[in-house]
């Protein structure tokens, strides 16, 4: 259990995060104020598998990153899921710092949330997958990471993780 300080500061980091993301860029600016229609990453409930289904349209700043990943974890908390489906063909890359903070700061908490699966088409650059690939590796044991080819083999892995 969080307690109230806690609770404040991730608060207060949240806040600091969207108002980065707002003023960094127009793009920025519209991935704030829509999680579902803008041009960095497509947030968006999946009612099928039932998850959260990310689908990232271009490169994201770190700012931007972190931002999704909370908008994420919030989302996860408040809908009571426990996978997530990602569609990482356009990520070109994730910097060495974001793959850290992913796998040391949010995918704990996430795992905290009630996170046990996530699923993804493969990225196609090759420092897309690289990213993929050290971020899975260093995810916590209770969280099941898997990529594939397909956006539906990914799917259907997903659907087929019971707990």
């Amino acid at each position: 259990m969080m307690s109230g300080a806690a609770i404040g500061q991730v608060t207060d980091y949240l806040r600091q995060l969207t108002e980065t993301v707002r003023t960094e860029s127009s793009d920025g600016a519209r991935l704030v104020s829509d999680l579902k229609n803008n041009p960095i990453c497509r947030v968006t409930l999946d009612q099928a598998v039932p998850c959260i289904s990310l689908t990232w349209g271009r490169y994201a700043t770190s700012a931007q990153l972190r931002f999704v990943h909370e908008c994420v974890l919030e989302l996860l908390k408040r809908e009571g899921l426990g996978k997530i489906l990602g569609d990482d063909s356009a990520l070109a890359v994730i910097p060495v710092d974001d793959q850290a903070w992913l796998c040391e700061d949010w995918m704990p908490r996430a795992a905290v949330a009630g996170l046990k699966a996530a699923a993804s088409k493969s990225p196609q650059a090759f420092f897309g997958k690289q990213s993929v690939a050290n971020v899975q590796s260093g995810a916590p044991p209770e969280i099941a990471l898997r990529s594939f080819d397909t956006l539906d083999e990914a799917r259907a892995w997903l659907q087929s993780v019971s707990f």
